[in-house]
């Protein structure tokens, strides 16, 4: 099957929508918390323990909710966070309420800091990113790349750029990447094939009609579709039967 791949805008429009349409905004936080937990857990199930990196925006609200349901199902979870606790405004503010009342602790990140977890989470950055990650959030991605542990990326993978895939200086280097409500085209294109890993596509239950009129960007072959395209042929075929190209 052809996936559609969207701009950053284009699903900041759809997330409008669904939110415009009934569905409040930190309820669709916990959706996608959910979703990247369940993607966490069908890749690393015998995984004991996560370290959680948190920014400020609904990217790192999306990593204090998933720290939250770690706990709760009783893993040993690091929560780190870049920026502080009250910095933090909105749905974000209620996603690190919701995490502390589940018990999980809290840490400002510093350049001393060990990540502990088994398994990283990156919810440091967003779509929103569009040039060079810069100051803390650069070697707390510096501190990711170099440990030894795999990372599963919320959304997109930090210092990527979603529309064109390019990294402008850093990024993170993730074993998996789970995105939400509209595949984005700089998850395929550019650089991104380096670092995101495998692409776990998660539409958060959003309904058709949201998509109205957001036309995708781009189309993405499936794997699927290619291997029709290119099925086993008998070792008695014709030559001929195979197609024909033209130089």
């Amino acid at each position: 099957m052809l996936r559609p791949l969207y701009k950053a805008a284009q699903v900041q429009e759809l997330d409008r929508r669904t939110i415009a349409g009934g569905i409040d905004g930190f309820a669709l936080m916990q959706r996608a918390a959910s979703s990247a937990w369940h993607s966490f857990r069908s890749r690393w199930p015998q995984a004991r323990s996560i370290t959680v990196l948190c920014g400020g925006g609904n990217n790192g609200g999306d990593g204090h909710v998933l720290a939250a349901l770690a706990m709760q199902s009783g893993l040993k979870v690091q929560r780190i966070t870049l920026k502080s606790v009250d910095e933090l405004s909105g749905d974000a503010a209620r996603a690190t309420e919701l995490a502390t009342s589940a018990g999980v602790g809290c840490e400002e990140w510093h350049a001393g800091i060990e990540l502990t977890g088994e398994v990283i989470v990156d919810a440091l950055l967003g779509t929103g990113l569009t040039g060079e990650v810069e100051g803390r959030f650069k070697r707390a991605i510096e501190m990711i790349n170099a440990s030894d542990q795999p990372v599963l990326a919320i959304d997109i993978p930090s210092g990527l750029v979603a529309d064109t895939g390019n990294v402008p200086g850093i990024a993170v280097k993730a074993a998996c990447t789970v995105t939400f409500i509209g595949d984005k085209v700089g998850l395929h294109t550019g650089d991104a094939p380096a670092y995101t890993g495998e692409i776990d596509f998660r539409p958060l239950g959003v309904k058709a009609q949201a998509y109205f009129d957001i036309f995708p960007t781009a189309w993405r072959l499936d794997d699927s579709l290619l291997a029709a395209a290119f099925a086993p042929r008998l070792r008695t075929s014709p030559k001929g039967d195979m197609g024909h190209v033209l130089v």
